[in-house]
């Protein structure tokens, strides 16, 4: 049986709940391939020679890692787990075990949105679809009712118009 593959491409959404990208893979009944990158670039220093990544979060990270790793064996998956840019890994994973796509959480930083970037021209080069989804906030930002620069400074405000459209009586 020839089935189609999917590399699912963990980032800082480390969780098999409310996953949108997991949950559409799914429902493409092709085979998910699960893998987290841990990107050198995310170890380095800050412009200011701060780390960008300190002890407790790095440890914070690594027992994240091992519980989703643990979760996706206990579904009948697993969890790849590369050392290297993934825009080098997930490329070279995607050629090995023949990739049709690669599924994600979209990032909202500037570092992680040109590692979405450079990753998308590598796997353009070889003929593997991008689909990234939008997992940051409980509302999509194209669904609020109004313009992201028109976003009410206070909470009771932004609330009290989210309930107009959402939850009508």
């Amino acid at each position: 049986m020839n089935q189609d593959r999917i590399i699912l491409w963990y980032r800082n959404d480390l969780r098999v709940h409310d996953h949108e990208p997991l949950n559409k893979a799914i429902k493409t009944k092709a085979q998910i391939i699960p893998i987290y990158c841990f990107d050198p670039r995310q170890f380095g220093q800050t412009n200011f020679g701060f780390p960008k990544t300190g002890a407790f979060r790095a440890k914070f990270l690594i027992e994240s890692i091992a519980d989703l790793r643990n979760t996706l064996q206990k579904l009948g998956s697993n969890l790849i787990i590369r050392q290297q840019k993934p825009e080098i890994a997930i490329p070279q994973l995607a050629q090995e075990l023949k990739v049709k796509s690669v599924f994600f959480n979209q990032e909202v930083t500037a570092e992680e949105i040109q590692v979405e970037k450079a990753l998308h021209r590598a796997l353009k080069q070889i003929g593997v679809k991008f689909q990234s989804f939008w997992g940051h906030t409980l509302y999509h930002p194209d669904d609020l009712p109004f313009e992201i620069k028109q976003l009410p400074e206070v909470f009771t405000s932004f609330r009290k118009e989210i309930e107009k459209i959402y939850y009508k009586s």
